[in-house]
């Protein structure tokens, strides 16, 4: 298992930030095109406790899988891959916590701490090399993204 945490700061306030990363619709603006991420299906357009979305995408290789929303407060939350209908998730864990912090009137910073591992015993374990690179290319396009989208009010 691995350990990955990404931080940025985005000079927005901290709701604007908040209500932008609880709509299911920033996912698809903050993953790079590569990916492919598309919300196939989702309980909630606003992220809560409970909420249970279903994706396709491509992270090594295209897959689907469900997250749920596992813990729910102001200004954090956690998602975490599922099993559900019979479906095994690309993941063998996937807890994501979003953390966000106020910085001043006009500042937040956006904390992201993801704990993973992969099946595949041996073959999954030297994967996760691979995933923490991923991830970096990931998290930094979405730093980007984010900023651009908060910041310029698009």
């Amino acid at each position: 298992m691995k350990n990955y945490y990404h931080e940025f700061e985005v000079n927005s306030n901290i709701d604007d930030v908040w209500k932008f990363y609880t709509n299911i619709g920033h996912l698809e603006i903050v993953s790079p095109k590569d990916i492919k991420l598309r919300t196939i299906q989702t309980t909630d357009k606003i992220l809560k406790q409970g909420t249970v979305a279903y994706f396709s995408g491509k992270i090594i290789i295209s897959t689907k899988w469900y997250s749920k929303i596992t813990s729910f407060e102001k200004y954090q939350y956690v998602d975490e891959m599922i099993q559900n209908e019979n479906k095994k998730p690309p993941f063998r864990i996937w807890k994501h916590k979003h953390i966000f912090k106020e910085i001043g009137d006009c500042k937040t910073n956006v904390i992201d701490k993801i704990e993973f591992g992969l099946p595949y015993g041996f073959i999954g374990n030297i994967l996760e090399v691979f995933i923490l690179f991923k991830l970096q290319k990931i998290f930094e396009y979405r730093k980007l993204v984010t900023k651009k989208f908060l910041e310029n009010n698009l």
